[in-house]
């Protein structure tokens, strides 16, 4: 659902909160090699400021390849600024994740998306076992705005609980 309309969706009448695990695949990727992440937005690659979703995309690229990235899939060449490669773009992910080089090329993708989907089903159950009615999004919920904080908290538990990691949550 295209976020511009998630404004004007409502759950028994009441606009809605949207949460958000921040950059959930590689905080995975994270607790997959024991490591803790680095602080602040784990996409966040210098030179690629402006261009986010270009980099999300190579992180997940990377993580689903079983080779050494050389040429960039086509969605990602043009989500990222002329120049870059894909060698050069898998250098800077390295570089920010040094932690995470065994992972990449070895097609841990569909691993980590599975354990995305298992706590995220974790947190609707817990969620609907408490009353609250969340809607799924990608690697977050929507509820009603009034359970927002708690919904934040049963999301942050159930991640910490499966993975023995401090996930975020953040608001959309």
């Amino acid at each position: 659902m295209p976020k511009a309309l998630r404004a004007d969706l409502r759950i028994n009448g009441e606009p809605i909160a949207d949460l958000d695990y921040a950059s959930m695949f590689p905080r995975l990727a994270y607790a997959r090699v024991g490591a803790e992440p680095p602080e602040g937005d784990l996409y966040a690659i210098p030179g690629l400021e402006e261009h986010r979703a270009g980099v999300k995309a190579g992180f997940a690229a990377m993580l689903s390849s079983s080779n050494e990235m050389t040429r960039l899939p086509s969605e990602v060449k043009e989500a990222l600024p002329l120049g870059w490669t894909g060698r050069r773009l898998a250098q800077a992910i390295s570089f920010k994740h040094p932690a995470l080089v065994p992972l990449f090329g070895k097609d841990t993708a569909l691993d980590l998306m599975f354990t995305e989907s298992c706590i995220l089903v974790a947190v609707l159950l817990r969620l609907a076992k408490m009353g609250i009615a969340a809607l799924p999004m990608h690697d977050g919920v929507m509820v009603a705005a009034r359970h927002f904080e708690m919904a934040k908290e049963v999301m942050m538990m159930v991640a910490a609980a499966r993975e023995g990691a401090l996930i975020p949550v953040v608001a959309k």
